[in-house]
């Protein structure tokens, strides 16, 4: 592979040379003609691709921020066969489609006939979601752009989606075919879903809260520096091994590269030593620190569950009361929006005026103030959209908001479902609780 880099280089070099000499004064180089240099490069790529006896594992990040993983064997008649994460199919038959190796612009590698590539770059998001007209904002085109160990880089010709092609072992080969990548696939998402609360402890007894999301295909490390919270975010793809990171997760002078699977996990850093993922039975950040940066608001359903006051419930019926009279609203989610940024807390308020009408949505401002220890004081400043039809009617929960400080706490239900909780900490008989958002 390091020819086919010089290859390139020097294609590209007696291009710049061409383009900068007049036509009739250039006198052609001796040796090869640069299109035999750039049909050698083509060669030398194919030869590699379909040489590899175990395949590929293949890494494509789109444009719109979603990470696929696939498996890939390419034969010398331009057809590849591929496995792909993306579906309970794509999992388990191995698709077979053609290719090309060509020169458009660069050496290219096109994926010339539908396969699982394809479904993120399609247009109508009816079939497999994105945004219409776009898709998930993938390539299927891409152009080569190195190497280096086992591993070719390429970048999307159209949306500069990155592609990462890593050689295969013979296990990994196996692991593939046999159903183990469908099997661990499955695996890590369900060991996800029922450990919520993962961590590692790189600088010792300091817990950095590890976030593995299957619906966004997103993994993160979040912690608390100088009393605030840290987060940084990057797309993955699962191979067979588990969670690909399209790069690096920097906490601190640790640099996580990969979270490998085998009934846990373990985070792997760039120098190769591995942190285990701990399984925390609660949340590992305090929920005050995580209101306007790890979760936007807390919604109180219309139809009140566990973790509420007798005193709060007797407040919102009323509500529900008085706004049905006079008015004609009809309560619905109330939703208490944090904006750290500007230190603002914003309701908002569901109200349709008949069951299933439009719902008009009623928003009240608040500034807040937090101490140390988390606790809120939040100040009324005024309403917004239609707030001035309805804001009598919701005085008396701003009396109750304004009046004491407040601390956030979780709250865990019977059936096992994560919620916020606002306590007032003077008057411990008023509290509520919401769905986390």
């Amino acid at each position: 592979m390091k020819k086919i880099l010089y290859n390139i280089c020097f294609f590209l070099a007696l291009l710049v040379l061409i383009t900068g000499c007049k036509k009739d004064s250039f006198t052609p180089a001796t040796g090869e003609k640069p299109e035999e240099r750039m049909n050698e490069a083509l060669a030398e790529y194919k030869d590699a691709l379909i040489s590899h006896e175990y395949g590929w594992k293949a890494y494509l990040y789109a444009d719109g921020g979603v990470g696929a993983g696939f498996y890939m064997q390419f034969a010398d008649d331009d057809r590849v066969k591929m496995l792909a994460d993306l579906t309970e199919e794509s999992l388990e038959d191995f698709h077979e489609s053609g290719y090309r190796i060509k020169a458009v612009m660069a050496p290219s590698l096109i994926f010339d006939t539908d396969n699982y590539i394809h479904l993120l770059a399609n247009p109508d998001n009816s079939e497999f979601g994105g945004q219409p007209g776009v898709g998930y904002g993938s390539d299927f085109e891409f152009e080569f752009r190195g190497n280096s160990n086992d591993t070719l880089q390429l970048l999307g010709k159209k949306r500069k989606s990155k592609f990462l092609l890593v050689k295969a072992t013979k296990e990994e080969q196996t692991a593939y075919l046999d159903g183990t990548f469908k099997k661990n696939v499955y695996a890590m998402e369900d060991y996800v879903s029922e450990n919520t609360f993962l961590y590692i402890t790189p600088d010792g007894d300091e817990k950095v809260q590890v976030s593995i999301n299957p619906n966004m295909r997103e993994t993160s490390l979040t912690w608390v520096e100088s009393g605030s919270v840290k987060t940084v975010k990057q797309p993955y793809a699962y191979s067979v091994n588990g969670v690909h990171i399209k790069d690096t997760l920097a906490y601190k002078d640790t640099y996580i590269q990969e979270i490998i699977w085998k009934d846990g996990f373990k985070a792997v850093a760039f120098d190769g030593t591995e942190y285990e993922l701990f399984i925390s039975p609660t949340p590992i950040l305090p929920l005050h620190l995580l209101m306007g940066v790890g979760y936007s608001a807390i919604v109180v359903p219309v139809n009140l569950g566990e973790g509420v006051s007798s005193s709060f419930a007797a407040m919102h019926s009323t509500l529900k009361t008085v706004l049905n009279t006079g008015t004609y609203f009809l309560l619905g989610d109330i939703s208490f929006n944090f904006n750290t940024i500007n230190q603002r807390m914003t309701i908002r308020a569901v109200m349709p005026q008949t069951v299933g009408g439009s719902n008009f949505v009623h928003t009240f401002n608040f500034s807040y103030e937090k101490n140390e220890s988390g606790q809120y004081t939040f100040t009324y400043i005024g309403n917004a959209d239609y707030g001035n039809y309805t804001e009598a009617r919701f005085k008396p929960l701003f009396d109750k908001l304004t009046s004491s400080s407040y601390e956030l706490e979780y709250f865990t239900t019977s059936s096992g479902l994560l919620l916020g909780k606002f306590i007032n900490t003077s008057d411990s008989e008023f509290y509520f609780s919401g769905r986390l958002q």
